[in-house]
């Protein structure tokens, strides 16, 4: 299999799923992202069942690999019972929809332990806040037999959860059933936060050790527009940030990861500048 066959984009859902397809077909992708919140209202769509039928079609003929991002409201670690309680709620209905979607894979951020209390063991709370988030997917997962979460590792610094990829280490060992997650590489959040991505293996032994390649289901294939450990998050177009095209297409095409699908959560642009972005990349 060619290491671009299965190179795609976060689309922005607008109106329906329709158009959503209809984007998919414009910009010839196999391979796609997407929110189940509507980009202007910040409200869930609610689909209807013609609208369900047709994504449900082009499921079986061309859109090959599907993912739903989670939402930025859940944040499954919080120590709030109410924010706790809502993430579930909001949580639990994303994996409903994913499923009637036939989409296998819901990318979630692993949330901040923000409000924990911090201790001299632990200055940031985060285990505290890794228990947290385990419990809620020990709860969701415990009869889940048919969608995958990926969890997502972060750019930003302090009591954000997943941005030292050792944190899925102990998340890990707080699960019940850890076979149950995978796991999402988001390259700008690594390199943002501080992780060399250069040499490739060195970077993907430390990944190994964390997140596991065999549990790495995914990777968000984006340039980062901020410096080397600046813990900042804001994407550039792949070869047009600091990572640049050399370190990005070894992601692209190493031997561990080139049959992996790449999503870019690129810069909104037009179709014919992403048509564009695409065959640059597909020329590496």
């Amino acid at each position: 299999m060619s290491s671009t066959n299965r190179l795609g984009l976060h689309l922005r859902l607008k109106d329906n799923l329709a158009t959503l397809v209809e984007e998919a077909l414009l910009l010839q992708l196999s391979c796609i992202q997407f929110f189940l919140v509507e980009q202007k209202t910040h409200q869930y769509l609610n689909f209807t069942s013609k609208d369900k039928q047709l994504f449900l079609q082009a499921r079986q003929t061309f859109l090959k690999d599907v993912f739903i991002h989670s939402s930025y409201w859940i944040n499954a670690a919080s120590s709030k019972k109410d924010v706790f309680n809502l993430s579930r709620s909001l949580l639990r209905r994303e994996i409903r929809t994913a499923k009637s979607l036939e989409v296998p894979y819901l990318v979630l951020h692993a949330g901040s332990s923000k409000g924990h209390l911090v201790s001299a063991e632990d200055p940031l709370a985060k285990v505290k806040g890794l228990q947290s988030l385990a419990r809620m997917l020990n709860s969701l997962l415990k009869k889940e037999n048919d969608i995958t979460l990926l969890l997502e590792n972060a750019a930003h610094g302090n009591k954000t959860l997943g941005n030292d990829l050792n944190d899925f280490v102990i998340l890990k060992e707080l699960l019940d059933q850890p076979e149950k997650i995978g796991f999402c590489l988001d390259t700008a959040h690594a390199y943002a936060y501080g992780y060399k991505l250069d040499p490739i293996n060195d970077f993907l032994a430390t990944v190994d050790k964390t997140m596991g390649l065999a549990s790495l289901k995914l990777i968000h294939f984006n340039d980062s527009d901020n410096l080397f450990g600046s813990m900042l998050d804001k994407h550039a177009a792949p070869g047009q940030g600091n990572i640049g095209k050399d370190v990005l297409s070894s992601f692209l095409h190493h031997k561990n990861l080139q049959s992996l699908p790449k999503i870019i959560e690129a810069p909104v642009s037009s179709k014919q500048n992403l048509l564009q972005m695409l065959k640059f990349i597909r020329s590496w």
